[in-house]
């Protein structure tokens, strides 16, 4: 009975976290204000308490605004869902026994949360934003730091330095296709984004995470090709492709590493 409203607790947490992130995807790129009341897309009527409660209200409504009638958006409904999912999901990776857990379970959260931020603008909008990447590394390397100074484990090899050096590392290698490519490979909000990805699965994570976004990308591509929703030369929302690598490397980074390593033969120092 403890665990199953301790689960319900988490999940709808997460909704109510989702509810926001649903309010930083739609403003964001539209350089609107976080702050204000929500309103409806289509009348412009501010929003009651009523329309407000994550996932139920959408039911209660059957997804229609309660003034005008017009359909509300089911991302509205699937991303209170899927965040909710996620924090419990990350909760179940990442078991707070102690303080360090505690911090740990933050980080993650975290880089949950951002990660669903770039991949619904990106994926709409073919931006990932320098506010969101920059408050999303700044608070991931705060909160790396204070993980590594309370287990004793900073220094050189902490997740922070390590975090570090692996994005500049990223970061250069994006901008090194950047320059080859004239821009036609990838993206110069992906080359800012390196830094954020390094911080949230360092090295030697962040090498299986790499090969896991070109291998999503280039799974995407061909079936929308095949689709003929795309042609070659199509631009594709390759942040997207990355914030869906880095979640997964997020939680199953260390075991797809040493898969990848087995494989291979491969070692690193």
């Amino acid at each position: 009975m403890i665990i199953a409203l301790t689960i319900a607790i988490l999940f709808y947490f997460g909704a109510c976290i989702g509810s926001f992130l649903n309010v930083a995807i739609i403003r964001l790129p539209r350089k609107q204000t976080l702050l204000g009341r929500s309103h409806c897309m289509h009348c412009k009527r501010e929003l009651s308490a009523i329309d407000l409660f994550p996932l139920f209200s959408f039911l209660f409504l059957g997804g229609k605004c309660r003034t005008c009638h017009k359909t509300i958006s089911p991302r509205y409904f699937y991303m209170e869902l899927l965040t909710g999912l996620l924090t419990i999901l990350t909760f179940s990776f990442f078991v707070p026994f102690n303080f360090v857990g505690w911090l740990v379970v933050a980080r993650a959260l975290i880089i949950v949360y951002a990660l669903i931020v770039i991949f619904a603008i990106d994926y709409e909008h073919y931006l990932i934003l320098d506010s969101v990447v920059l408050w999303a590394a700044i608070l991931t390397a705060i909160f790396s730091g204070i993980i590594d100074y309370s287990s004793g484990s900073f220094g050189l090899h902490s997740s922070l330095v390590l975090g570090i050096i692996s994005g500049i590392a990223l970061a250069l290698f994006f901008w090194l296709q950047y320059i080859f490519s004239k821009g036609k490979w990838i993206g110069f909000g992906d080359i800012k984004l390196a830094l954020f990805l390094g911080l949230a699965v360092p090295f030697p994570d962040i090498i299986v995470m790499v090969l896991l976004a070109y291998g999503i990308g280039a799974v995407v591509g061909i079936i929308l090709i095949l689709a003929k929703n795309k042609k070659f030369s199509s631009e594709v929302p390759f942040g997207t492709f990355l914030a869906i690598a880095t979640l997964i490397s997020l939680y199953y980074g260390p075991n797809l590493t040493n898969w990848y390593l087995r494989i291979t033969g491969l070692r690193y120092l």
